[in-house]
């Protein structure tokens, strides 16, 4: 397994290539319109939570047997979908235009947080495979 410092740092760089999309697409003409005006806050939303569950799961992994791995990364899984709907759901009570971009916005980024988070599980799996076997 990874140390933390190296896993948070990928994290890190994932989250900037992200940003570096939205930015993109926000500025380009045509495409200003695909991008809702909280999607930065989106943004450092998610960038805060991931960097918050990905340190605590792989604090919890450093310090557990491997057996009870599974259930944690099911656990960080959907406790990153219960904040998200949580803080969706916060927004839209408050009141925001265009709700439906927004919500769009927001399941984008989830996603790319989501696949980010399978990738770095398989590849801890594939190391610890490669020390079992």
């Amino acid at each position: 397994m990874n140390s933390i410092k190296t896993q948070l740092l990928r994290l890190l760089a994932f989250s900037g290539v992200i940003l570096l999309l939205i930015l993109v697409l926000d500025f380009i003409p045509f495409t200003t319109a695909l991008i809702h005006e909280k999607a930065y806050g989106l943004y450092i939303y998610m960038t805060v939570l991931s960097f918050i569950l990905s340190f605590a799961t792989l604090t919890i992994m450093k310090n557990t047997d491997q057996e009870s791995w599974t259930g944690l990364f099911m656990g960080a899984m959907v406790a990153r979908l219960l904040f998200t709907a949580g803080y969706i759901g916060v927004v839209l009570y408050l009141g925001v235009e265009n709700r439906l971009l927004l919500v769009i916005n927001l399941f984008v980024v989830y996603l790319f947080y989501m696949g980010f988070e399978i990738m770095g599980l398989v590849t801890n799996l594939r190391a610890i495979s490669k020390k079992a076997g």
